[in-house]
């Protein structure tokens, strides 16, 4: 057995995949055991089930069954008793339909990271910005309910997680970011140096923060304040051109100013809901400003 999480991070493994632009890919080579092309042998669900295979988990997805249909994919899970309605969960499978009636399936992707009760990400494969549902590249994509026919909960095995220290005081959030001035992703725990929390294994989102527990709080922390080996640290960018910010000011945003092109900064977070939703958190020159 497997859980979301490894799932997830196979998944992640694959990002920026792409097909020679008429489906002819690695995951219907294997699906296939051969090499196919054309309209015919569209992939997204062809990848969820590389996925399994790979993990050596195929029995989790339909019943081990080779399936390259989002309906009969639907079918079988629903004959587990394991397809449902109700809000996301990290892991998910989930069936979309983009006219919003909740009827159709035309589309599958994973459930990465769920940011309110209308939005969630997933990774997806045979998708782009401007075809979803036959774009031919595996991506990271934001979702929303208002899209989606059904979730879907494999049965995985129970999430592991290991006690860490925290090396420098820390404050859990709700969601994976930190939002000073629209306050989208609130605080649900405030932690000192020494104190222990629980680090749920594959939860590291690659940009610098992880999943924990403590106690009975359970949100997201940066990983800079973590005393564990090999998790993933901000990224930091040089900035192409000049850019417009707004330093934070007493927990408030300041008027505009300009960095300069050139400059280094470090990504702290995108904001991912609210008032802010898209702008992104930085640190330059030591102070913290959004763009």
């Amino acid at each position: 057995m497997i859980t979301a999480g490894e799932l997830i991070k196979k998944a992640e493994s694959y990002l920026g995949t792409k097909d020679n632009g008429n489906n002819k890919v690695k995951f219907n080579t294997e699906f296939y055991g051969k090499e196919v092309q054309g309209d015919g042998y569209p992939w997204c669900v062809v990848f969820i089930w590389y996925l399994f295979k790979k993990l050596n988990a195929l029995k989790l997805f339909c019943s081990g069954e080779r399936v390259a249909s989002c309906g009969v994919v639907m079918s079988e899970m629903k004959s587990r008793k394991l397809s449902y309605t109700a809000k996301p969960e990290k892991g998910d499978l989930v069936i979309f339909d983009f006219s919003g009636r909740h009827t159709a399936h035309t589309h599958i992707g994973i459930v990465t990271e769920v940011i309110n009760s209308n939005t969630f990400k997933t990774i997806e494969g045979n998708t782009s910005n401007t075809n979803y549902t036959n774009g031919g590249y595996v991506l990271r994509q934001t979702r929303y309910i208002s899209q989606v026919n059904c979730f879907i909960r494999p049965e995985y095995s129970a999430e592991k997680a290991k006690a860490v220290e925290l090396k420098e005081n820390g404050t859990v959030y709700k969601y994976p970011f930190k939002d000073i001035a629209g306050k989208s992703s609130p605080g649900v725990k405030s932690l000192k140096k020494g104190d222990k929390v629980e680090l749920i294994d594959g939860s590291d989102d690659g940009w610098g923060w992880s999943q924990v527990k403590s106690g009975s709080s359970k949100g997201f922390i940066m990983n800079r304040h973590l005393k564990a080996k090999g998790l993933s640290p901000f990224k930091t960018y040089t900035a192409e051109k000049e850019i417009c910010a707004q330093p934070v000011v007493n927990k408030k945003l300041g008027a505009a100013v300009k960095l300069k092109k050139g400059t280094v900064y470090t990504l702290i977070c995108e904001i991912e809901s609210g008032v802010y939703k898209g702008r992104k958190y930085i640190s330059a020159d030591k102070k913290k400003y959004y763009i």
